[in-house]
Parts: C-alpha cells; sequence; structure tokens
C-alpha cells in the first residue's frame, strides 16, 4: 500500500512539473511565433542576430567545426575581436549539423536555431526546480519552478528567435550552483567528489559562453573561504571546501585555456591574462589557507589569527601587484568597472544603453512585484538559520542573492546594470518557492490545530492568524490579485502573469518593417565589397607602436555602411555589408575619432566628409528615430560630449531644439534630403548649403506623422519616410564664368523609388567671375545665371567618377 501510494504520488509530482515546464514553453514559443517566422526570419535584432552570424559562419563556410574568433564584417574598417565565449555557438551548430547528417542548410538553420533559446529556457527552469527539491523540498521546486516559469526577466531572454547567450548564462551558472549545492549539502558522501567536478565542469562551460563568469567564479570563492574560515574559527577544519575550490577552478582554468591567444593573451577581447591570473590566484589561496590552517593548528595558535594574517597577506599582495605588475592592477581594476561600464570609453553608457542601467528598487518592484520584497525575508531567516545550524548550503543561498542584488543596482543603483536581472530572477524564484510552500504548510497547520482546539478559549486568535498567514501569501505572490478583480482583463490578473504574458506578446527585439525591406535592399543593389561572408578571417595582430590591433586587411573594393549603432549586427545578418558602427558600442565616435554620432551631430558638411573619407563610407543609412529632436538624436551628443551642448535649450521645463540641430547631418539629410535651405525663422536667416556629395537611392514605405519644420514654409511638405539610404558620392564638379555678385542656381527633379518627387537645389553667388557646383544625382540640371538659363545632362559616371565639366554661355 505504502509503495503504491509512493508511485502515485511520483506521477503526481511528475506530471505537475511537465505542466509546469509546458506553460515555459508554451509562453516561450506560442505568442512570438508569428513575430519571428517571418521573410525574413526574426531573430533578436541586437546580439542575436550576431550569434547567428557566427552559426551560419561556422556551419556554411566549409571550415566546421572552426568558429571565427575575428570578424571583418563588422566595425569597418577596423573589424573587431569577439569577446563572446564560443560554446553558445558551437552548442547550437552542433545540434544543427547532426540534425542534418553533416549537411546543413540557410532553411534548416533558420528552422530549427529560433527553438534554441526556448530550450535552454525550459531547461533553466528544471534546475530550479532541482534546486528547490534539493534543499527544501519537492513541493519547493515545483513552486519555485512555476515562478521560474513566469518570470519576465527570465522569459524575455528564453523567447523564440531571442537567440543572445544570456539565457545560457542562467541556465550554466545556475547548473554549476544546484551542483555546489549537492557538494556542500554532503560534503562526506561518495558523491562528493561526483558533484564538486560537475559543478566545475557547469562553471567552465559558463565561462565559455560569457567571460563574466567571473562574477559566480568570484561567489564560489567567496562562499568556499569564508565557510572554512568561520568553521575554522569555531574549532572545525572543512578542508573539503578548500579542495572542492581548487577542483572547480582547476577544470575551469583548462577549459578556457584552449582558447586563450586572439590575438595574445595581453590583448585579447576575451580570455586575457587577468583570467588565468585570477583562477590560479584562487587556486593558490585555498592551498594556501589549507596549509596555514594546519601550520597554525600544530603550533596551538588562536584560531583568530589565521584570518588576521590572511588579511595582512592580501593587503601586501596588492601593494605588490600595483606597484610591481601594474599591468595586472590597472586590468584587474578595469574588470570590476566594467560590471557597470562594459570597459566602453563613454562617461554616460549607463545612461544611454537601457540594459546598462541599474534595475533600482521601483524596477524591481515592475520585474518581480512583491517577490522582491518577500526574498528579503528569506534572506534574512537564512542568515538566522547559518548562524544557528552553520550549515554551508545556506551560505551559498545567502552570498548568492547579495551578490545578485549587487550587480543588478536594484539596492545600490551606483553599481550594477539592470540586464543581469535574469540571475537576480533565479534566486528570486527559489526563494519565493520555499516561502510560499513553507508559509502555507505553517497556515494550514495552524487551521488543523484550530480544528482540534476551537472550543478553546484563544482559538480564534490561532484560526484569524493562519488565515491571515494563508491571505498574505496569496495576495503578495499574487499582487494585486483578487483586489484587481472589477478590473477588465487582463489587467485583472496577477502582475507577474501580466507581465509574462506582456513580455511573451512582445517578442524578442525586434525592429520595424521597414528595416527589413531597406536592409533587403541594400544586400540586392548595393555592390559586393569583395569579402566572404562565410570565410575564416586570419587574425590581426597587435601593434605595439600604435598600443592597438591592427587594422584588417581588407579588400579594396570594401566599403562602410555607415547607419545607427543599433542596427550595425542587422546590417551585417541581413544585408551581408560590412557597417561602421554596431551594438557592441563599437564605431559610434569620439570627440577625436569618427563614427556614426560623431557624423550624425556635425555640422560642418566639409568635416562631416573627411569623416566618411577616413572611413571608407559608401552608404550612409538614416532614420526617423534617429534623426528627430525629441526621439533617439538626443543620445548622439550625450554619446560625443557627455551632454546635450548646444543642441537644445531649456524651455518651460522641456527641451527645445536649436539651430544647431537643424544644422547636424542627422536633420539635413533625413529630414530635408540633404536639400539646399535659405528660409527667414523669427527673423533669423537660416542658410545650410546642399549636402551636395549625397544621393538618396532609397526610402522605406512607411511614412512619420510628424511633418517637416514649420519654417520650411513649403506649400506641399515633403513626407518624412522611416528609413533612408544615401550613397556618398565623388559628384560631378560644375564650373562656369558669372559676373561678381550674380547669383547662380543649379537645380533637378529627384523621384524616389516610393514614387515621391522633390527638387534638388543648390545656389550661390559667383565670386572673382565664376562659380562652381557639386552635384550628386545623374540626370538633367537646369542653371540660371541671372536671367540666363541653360539645361545640362550629367552622367552616372561623372557623378561616381568626379568628372568636371567647364559651362561657358
Amino acid at each position: 500500500m505504502k509503495t503504491l501510494i509512493f508511485i502515485k504520488e511520483k506521477f503526481l509530482f511528475v506530471f505537475l512539473l511537465l505542466v509546469i515546464l509546458g506553460i515555459s514553453l508554451f509562453l516561450q514559443i506560442y505568442f512570438p511565433w508569428k513575430n519571428v517566422f517571418q521573410d525574413p526570419i526574426r531573430y533578436a535584432a541586437d546580439d542575436g542576430v550576431y550569434h547567428m552570424r557566427l552559426v551560419e559562419n561556422m556551419l556554411l563556410g566549409n571550415h566546421f567545426p572552426k568558429r571565427i574568433f575575428f570578424d571583418p564584417f563588422t566595425y569597418f574598417p577596423y573589424g573587431t575581436y569577439i569577446h563572446w565565449g564560443p560554446f553558445y555557438e558551437y552548442l547550437l551548430a552542433v545540434i544543427i549539423w547532426l540534425i542534418s547528417l553533416g549537411k546543413p542548410t540557410l532553411d534548416l538553420i533558420n528552422k530549427i536555431a529560433p527553438f534554441y533559446p526556448p530550450a535552454l529556457g525550459t531547461l533553466t527552469v528544471l534546475v530550479i526546480y532541482f534546486i528547490g527539491k534539493t534543499l527544501w523540498g519537492r513541493w519547493s521546486g515545483l513552486m519555485a519552478a512555476l515562478l521560474a516559469a513566469i518570470s519576465s526577466s527570465l522569459l524575455f531572454r528564453s523567447l523564440l528567435g531571442a537567440t543572445d547567450y544570456h539565457q545560457a548564462e542562467a541556465l550554466y551558472s545556475s547548473l554549476a550552483m544546484l551542483f555546489l549545492i549537492l557538494a556542500v549539502s554532503h560534503p562526506r558522501s561518495q558523491k562528493f567528489l561526483f558533484w564538486t567536478i560537475l559543478s566545475g565542469a557547469s562553471l567552465a562551460l559558463y565561462f565559455l559562453v560569457f567571460k563574466g563568469a567571473l562574477i559566480f567564479a568570484l561567489i564560489i570563492f567567496i562562499i568556499l573561504l569564508l565557510y572554512y574560515i568561520l568553521e575554522y574559527l569555531a574549532k572545525r577544519q572543512p578542508t573539503w571546501a578548500l579542495q572542492s575550490g581548487i577542483i572547480i577552478f582547476t577544470i575551469t582554468l583548462v577549459a578556457i585555456s584552449l582558447f586563450f591567444g586572439h590575438p595574445d593573451i595581453f590583448h585579447a577581447r576575451l580570455y586575457d591574462f587577468r583570467f588565468p591570473v585570477f583562477l590560479l590566484s584562487g587556486i593558490a589561496t585555498f592551498l594556501l589557507v589549507g596549509l596555514l590552517g594546519d601550520f597554525f593548528q600544530k603550533l596551538n595558535l588562536k584560531r583568530i589569527y589565521l584570518p588576521l594574517f590572511l588579511l595582512i597577506i592580501g593587503a601586501v599582495s596588492l601593494i605588490v601587484v600595483k606597484y610591481a605588475f601594474p599591468v595586472l592592477y590597472t586590468g584587474t581594476i578595469e574588470a570590476l568597472k566594467s560590471i557597470n561600464t562594459a570597459s566602453l570609453p563613454y562617461a554616460r553608457i549607463r545612461d544611454l544603453v537601457a540594459e546598462m542601467a541599474p534595475l533600482t528598487i521601483g524596477g524591481a518592484f515592475e520585474t518581480f512585484s512583491c517577490l522582491f520584497y518577500l526574498s528579503f525575508l528569506v534572506w534574512f531567516y537564512l542568515i538566522w538559520r547559518f548562524i544557528k545550524k552553520r550549515e554551508a548550503q545556506d551560505l551559498v543561498l545567502i552570498v548568492w542573492f547579495l551578490v545578485a542584488v549587487i550587480i543588478t543596482g536594484s539596492i545600490f543603483p551606483a553599481i550594477g546594470l539592470r540586464r543581469y536581472s535574469y540571475y537576480l530572477a533565479v534566486v528570486v524564484s527559489l526563494f519565493c518557492g520555499f516561502l510560499v510552500v513553507k508559509g502555507l504548510k505553517f497556515g494550514f497547520k495552524g487551521l488543523v490545530i484550530w480544528q482540534q482546539q476551537r472550543k478553546e478559549k484563544h482559538s480564534i486568535f490561532l484560526l484569524l492568524g493562519s488565515l491571515l498567514v494563508i491571505f498574505n501569501l496569496f495576495y503578495f505572490v499574487f499582487y494585486p490579485f483578487p483586489l484587481n478583480l472589477i478590473e477588465k482583463f487582463p489587467n485583472n490578473l496577477p502582475k507577474i502573469i501580466i507581465n509574462a504574458i506582456g513580455t511573451a506578446q512582445t517578442g524578442a527585439i525586434a525592429m520595424e518593417e521597414d528595416w527589413y525591406e531597406t536592409l533587403k535592399w541594400l544586400k540586392d543593389n548595393t555592390p559586393d565589397p569583395g569579402l566572404d561572408y562565410y570565410g575564416l578571417y586570419e587574425e590581426p595582430p597587435f601593434d605595439p607602436a600604435s598600443g592597438r590591433i591592427r587594422r584588417y586587411n581588407y579588400p579594396e573594393t570594401a566599403y562602410g555602411i555607415l547607419a545607427s549603432w543599433d542596427v550595425g549586427h542587422m546590417i551585417t545578418y541581413y544585408s551581408h555589408r560590412l557597417p561602421i558602427a554596431n551594438p557592441f558600442q563599437l564605431g559610434i565616435g569620439t570627440k577625436n575619432e569618427p563614427g556614426e554620432a560623431s557624423f550624425f551631430i556635425e555640422t560642418d558638411k566639409e568635416k562631416a566628409y573627411q569623416m566618411l573619407d577616413q572611413l571608407k563610407v559608401k552608404y550612409v543609412i538614416s532614420d526617423f528615430q534617429g534623426s528627430f529632436a525629441y526621439a533617439s538624436f538626443l543620445t548622439k551628443p550625450q554619446w560625443i560630449i557627455n551632454n546635450l551642448g548646444d543642441y537644445y535649450l531649456q524651455q518651460g521645463g522641456g527641451l527645445m531644439a536649436t539651430e544647431k540641430y537643424d544644422e547636424s547631418m542627422a536633420s539635413r539629410l533625413h529630414l530635408l534630403d540633404g536639400r539646399e535651405l535659405i528660409v527667414k525663422n523669427n527673423g533669423t536667416e537660416i542658410n545650410l548649403p546642399a549636402l551636395d556629395r549625397f544621393r538618396l537611392v532609397y526610402e522605406s514605405k512607411t511614412s512619420s506623422a510628424f511633418l517637416p519644420p514649420n519654417f520650411l514654409n513649403e506649400e506641399n511638405p515633403q513626407e518624412i519616410k522611416m528609413v533612408k539610404v544615401f550613397e556618398y558620392v565623388k559628384g560631378a564638379t560644375i564650373k562656369g564664368k558669372a559676373l561678381n555678385g550674380q547669383r547662380v542656381e543649379i537645380s533637378t527633379k529627384v523621384k524616389t523609388n516610393q514614387n515621391r518627387e522633390f527638387l534638388f537645389k543648390e545656389s550661390l553667388v559667383a565670386s572673382n567671375n565664376e562659380f562652381k557646383f557639386i552635384v550628386p544625382y545623374a540626370g538633367l540640371y537646369k542653371i540660371k545665371i541671372g536671367n540666363t538659363e541653360r539645361e545640362l545632362t550629367i552622367s552616372e559616371e561623372e557623378i561616381l567618377e568626379g568628372g568636371e565639366i567647364e559651362l561657358f554661355i
């Protein structure tokens, strides 16, 4: 009978777990399906498409299983070393290669790859279940898994098509902690070594996905070292903790050592000298602490001397490193700073990139609802229990949660990034899963006792207390339900469920349809840059003279595409072209270096041309969001000069764009099509010459609801399309004679691919009895000199080759 009950109970838990995993897959796949499976397929538009670029390069480049570590197809004209570990792409590529029986195709890749994030996400939910089960039992594990399955932070990273590595971070970090918990929970069992090795292997896989795994290596280091010292002070010596650390760090070091040297260990964007130094230092520390512990015990010294001695050694080591190995010291400091800035040279990057901003308490509540606050109740409870029982698994959870809170910037906004909220989501799910089950058991146990003792005088307090515990748990977990039942669907659901459905419906990061059409046009209608998209590229070495990686040796036919940095990877993936800037925040530019933002905010067209020549740009893509004064153009001066500069004035509690914005390349290209502007605005004459080396070669279908600036005074205002492509050409030079002071005008009608027409016109006052124009469009021009008019036809060859035409009248 007992056996039958056990089997039924086991099947119940398996069934409930499968239901939770089904919920996870449903949310991840059902809602984004239509958005992803389109033509072209829609992977996450920031880094997701770039991971797919790497996977395709591996599988379709006739060099599988080699993966590139340097890519000239981005950050033109330099190219860049890839700072991601290789395992994320390797695993997906191997799966596709096996399914295809060694003959992968692009069509098959696009059928399989979108499901990679949901698979990793569901495995993460499963790992969270096992952590909860290991710590507190099956019911806690199930509840933790359910909360993880509907956590918007985890869900966002595991949606169909969200092929970025962040979900793999959550999976492998959680897996490393699961095996660590199993190891420290059974330090004297035969499986201790087995669990420790698996923890080390999981941490190694995590490192091979994301070099920021140093955070979790530090967590493990703190846990094991702190536990040993605390137990040593209590006259116990858990040497197994130190042995565990040595094994975990050794496995990790061996794994990443296979990928050193891109271009060398001192100048790698991936694994540089800091990684072996940190891991070897950790191993040495574990060995030293163990030896010192034994040595101090033999000398019968006071146990407090060990941590004091270690503090002295640490301080001395830090001083020695700072002065004897300044490169190592500086590198370590930069690694710590990268928690906030990702080692990028932009002072306001945390204000400009959403995922680099701190989560803050308000953001934590918006993301996790009341679960965030409930987690602190469990954290304080675990601290109390650790003080009382000294169980190592409690210390694991205490440190894990504390670091997750810090690196998200949820409590201390000066430190941390909101992007790490998926780490916090794992621990919040675990803690609240435990609290719900523990609280409900406590509440229902109180009801049972009340039922038995309800005739006693004070039983009413037991009843009320038990009901209050149950209601509070239900209310704060499913806040604000049921008090929001009067609202319309879906606003009458719990906040955490509303967040989950909203996240799933929004889908992975995608761009407007105009962008996909534009990028298809770019691929089909622009010259091949002469670089193999599926090539295995020669890695350029570090140049000691310049202190930088040497430029990649591009073919003469290569050229750059200048566009907003956030579409850089899309240009690479969908167009097979070479973007200047990309979502690695490379190619944005600085005060001293040309780039995307520095070009678009430039007001002097000659300086803008110099930037494009230096970067070997052939096409400039402008978009409405990046060009409109009150949209993302706001960020461009902040990237370059750390503030809004003279582009805006404070007015009535808001911002008003100034004439400097009107004069910027972004405004003049996208809003004016590069046309000349001579108008009077409030008594002030605005005189902007035509951008005479740009010709509009493509614009997207959709028109903005925004109308051109009022000061243009156009009878028929031009529509402003969402995306435009301008070709940067040499232009044909037209020279002629005219009397000094005589006004000369040249104009031609332009008809875009959307059948929109506008007049491209330039004008000047003759000087030294001559005039000179540069024109970017081939076709028929009208030239007016005083009262004299004539027509002139300019050929395509003259535009592209920079031909000169002498005009005689």
